[in-house]
């Protein structure tokens, strides 16, 4: 009798466990967004914090050959950062959409990085060699610990930093088709 309660109850117990892997991390908890936002507003599951509200933000770190990288290194540019790790499945699902809004955005002065986040440097190189742009290593999560607004787990993450270096929006979960780009267009825009 017991066995057969375990047999029933444990794929359910990892259905609900989410992006939480291989079970050697604590469960991520992950924000699901409605799959298409509203039309009257394509921001739907975006904070976007005020002009005047902005507090400077720097991302940096070692991109996964070792050399410095950093959100600091593109100042006068708009910066994309999104939180991934290689076992979680809505940000291998969400890679696609990141790729068309960096490559729309490309010559508009917005640069896209990576935080490949509680991850190991083999199972985070496929998603890297897939990705267009790079990624910065946070093996242990500290890096995204420091984001304000951002719970430390909660993988996939986007945050946005503006021509400034402050920090302009934050997605909590799984980009969603047309989200970034409204967004991206505005700070762009933006002097």
């Amino acid at each position: 009798m017991t066995s057969r309660w375990i047999s029933v109850v444990a794929p359910i117990v990892l259905l609900m466990g989410g992006c939480g892997g291989t079970g050697l991390y604590a469960p991520t908890p992950v924000v699901t967004l409605p799959a298409t936002p509203p039309a009257s507003d394509s921001r739907v599951g975006t904070e976007v914090i005020p002009a005047d509200q902005r507090e400077p933000l720097t991302i940096g770190g070692l991109d996964t050959d070792g050399s410095p990288l950093s959100s600091a290194d593109h100042l006068g540019d708009v910066v994309v950062v999104n939180a991934w790790a290689s076992w979680c499945a809505p940000c291998r699902e969400e890679l696609p959409l990141l790729t068309q809004a960096h490559e729309s955005f490309l010559d508009e002065g917005v640069i896209f990085l990576g935080l490949n986040v509680l991850d190991d440097p083999i199972g985070a190189a496929g998603l890297i060699a897939s990705s267009p742009y790079p990624s910065i290593f946070d093996r242990d999560g500290a890096l995204m610990a420091t984001v304000p607004g951002v719970p430390p787990r909660s993988i996939p993450s986007t945050v946005v930093i503006d021509r400034q270096g402050r920090l302009a929006a934050r997605i909590i979960g799984p980009v969603q088709p047309g989200q970034l780009e409204p967004l991206l267009a505005e700070l762009a825009a933006e002097a």
